[in-house]
């Protein structure tokens, strides 16, 4: 063992995180020139780090993140009582039973596979609803996750595989862990920089992460959400035109809405923030935002079909340091609870 002043001269996983954020691109909210006090590693988890993050970035710092692979294969919903009676909280009966196959055919070494059938559970009302805070710890931990740790979260597919990985960067900043980034352009943009896959699982040791009670503030409720009355909130609906302008079936045969809409509801698209490999420069995100002119003070709630898509809007905003809130129920909640406000369609 080496003499403990040689201990204490390396510096810590952390420690190499604050100076590779710091040498990577320059001083910014979330640097210092200055090597951070021994409270700021100790509170890491309250520490900003970049809302995305390149593959480049991610293929250089491998030693200092934890990375999570969000790959999603859409499926149809389970009943939520065979759900309930089935899987609920079995979070090692699911991981056993409830497998990706994209996950398992190619992944980033050393990615956890973060599954939404697994991290969220159906309800009448939700597609993906939200655990309590110390369910979803104990999931979390399975997938090796520790305290401090700074997750990388990716994905795959269309728009650079960003919804599915923004929605969990969400989710963890919910449940309160801070030091999360998504991997800008998913799994094809790791492969383009020639970055290494693998198949199969990898053998994870279980973490020690610990979940902090619901933020609410970037939460929003069906309750809480002025149906009748949207001009007094900015709320925006992220579906595709297709879907807005009726276009499309809203998709909910069982539902009685009429529309495709909700009347006040402003339609902004992923499209305004993603493009075909991942989200757009931060510039062009900013200049489509302030298109909406939201006012200070003024709330903003963000919609989709499922809470996945809004959740990709909610990183953007974020990045742009708009304030906003994520309806998690979205159409698929409102379209059963309260279908009589679904009266607008057309352009």
């Amino acid at each position: 063992m080496p003499p403990l002043d040689d201990r204490r001269a390396r510096p810590s996983r952390l420690e190499n995180v604050w100076s590779t954020l710091r040498s990577e691109d320059g001083p910014s909210k979330y640097q210092s020139n200055a090597r951070p006090p021994s409270e700021h590693l100790a509170n890491f988890s309250k520490m900003s780090v970049p809302e995305t993050v390149e593959p480049q970035w991610v293929a250089a710092n491998l030693g200092n993140i934890k990375l999570l692979d969000a790959t999603y294969t859409m499926k149809p919903k389970m009943d939520p009582n065979e759900f309930k009676a089935k899987y609920y909280g079995k979070f090692g009966v699911m991981m056993h039973e409830l497998k990706n196959q994209e996950y398992l055919a190619e992944h980033i070494t050393g990615a956890a596979h973060f599954n939404a059938d697994i991290a969220y559970y159906p309800t009448e009302n939700e597609r993906f609803a939200l655990y309590d805070s110390k369910d979803f710890e104990q999931y979390v931990r399975r997938l090796g996750v520790n305290v401090g740790d700074h997750l990388v979260i990716y994905s795959r597919g269309p728009n650079g595989g960003i919804p599915f990985a923004a929605r969990a960067w969400w989710t963890f900043r919910l449940y309160g862990h801070n030091t999360v980034s998504v991997m800008n352009g998913g799994l094809e943009a790791w492969k383009a920089i020639t970055g290494v896959v693998k198949s199969g699982e990898d053998l994870i040791s279980p973490g020690n992460w610990e979940a902090k009670p619901l933020d609410k503030t970037s939460l929003a409720s069906f309750e809480e959400i002025p149906f009748d009355n949207l001009g007094s909130v900015v709320y925006l609906d992220g579906r595709p035109k297709e879907l807005w302008t009726g276009k499309e079936p809203l998709g909910y045969p069982n539902s009685s809405a009429t529309g495709s809409r909700v009347k006040g509801a402003k339609h902004f698209p992923l499209t305004e923030v993603i493009g075909p490999k991942g989200y757009k420069k931060k510039t062009d995100v900013d200049a489509a935002i302030s298109k909406l002119n939201i006012q200070p003070g003024q709330q903003v709630i963000l919609s989709c079909n499922l809470g996945v898509g809004a959740a990709a809007l909610y990183l953007a905003f974020a990045r742009s340091g708009i304030p906003a809130k994520v309806y998690n129920g979205s159409m698929h909640e409102l379209a059963h609870r309260n279908p009589g406000v679904i009266t607008e369609k057309g352009q």
